[in-house]
């Protein structure tokens, strides 16, 4: 998906596609932004993925809700914190669905959080004109994955979930569903759910 993402952002810079939106689901993994600290590792045999974006380590896995944005900022007339902010806001809508208040941060706490908890991560880079990587909204993710780290400096126990917060199972695919007219309604990006074309595309670029 990573490789995905930067043919992609080179694509959006060149104005080859639109701006869109990808939603993954991972496997189990951890991965490091630009801000990496080794003294935020609490297990040592984790290796984790070094890549662009904002933030320090953090972990991605079943049950998460990722998103990958891949807007124009200049085509946009806008910058990444407007980006962003628009991003916490749809967020926090799709949040008060399920009766749980989200607020958005930024600076350190970048993110969106309820009741002192941190229930959605965002960290986005920017390439030329164009972003990639973006959310991480956990709907039923394993929590216990955060105690091997310290989730972008912060102790493991500041991490929440929807499922938690709410008192409820909560349908993974529904949340999805919800997000994505979300963003069409809001922001106008085009969703992509399959990238049939992607080895005519990585030709393009």
């Amino acid at each position: 998906m990573l490789e995905v993402q930067r043919i992609l952002n080179q694509a959006r810079n060149k104005l080859v596609i639109p701006d869109l939106v990808i939603f993954n689901e991972h496997p189990p993994v951890y991965t490091v932004g630009l801000h990496k600290n080794p003294g935020e590792i609490v297990d040592q045999s984790i290796v984790p993925v070094q890549i662009e974006r904002g933030g320090s380590i953090t972990y991605h896995g079943p049950g998460q809700m990722v998103v990958y944005f891949i807007l124009n900022l200049m085509e946009r007339k806008t910058n990444i914190k407007a980006v962003i902010q628009s991003v916490q806001a749809a967020i926090s809508e799709l949040l008060d669905e399920y009766g749980i208040k989200g607020e958005g941060r930024l600076g350190k706490e970048t993110g969106v959080w309820t009741s002192g908890r941190k229930i959605c991560s965002i960290g986005f880079a920017i390439k030329e004109s164009s972003t990639l990587h973006g959310i991480a909204l956990n709907v039923s993710t394993d929590l216990k994955a955060f105690d091997r780290i310290h989730p972008c400096g912060f102790s493991s126990s500041v991490m929440t979930s929807m499922e938690d917060e709410a008192g409820m199972k909560i349908s993974f695919e529904e949340v999805q569903k919800k997000f994505k007219d979300l963003l069409v309604e809001k922001l106008n990006i085009r969703v992509v759910s399959e990238l049939k074309n992607f080895e005519s595309l990585k030709r393009l670029v």
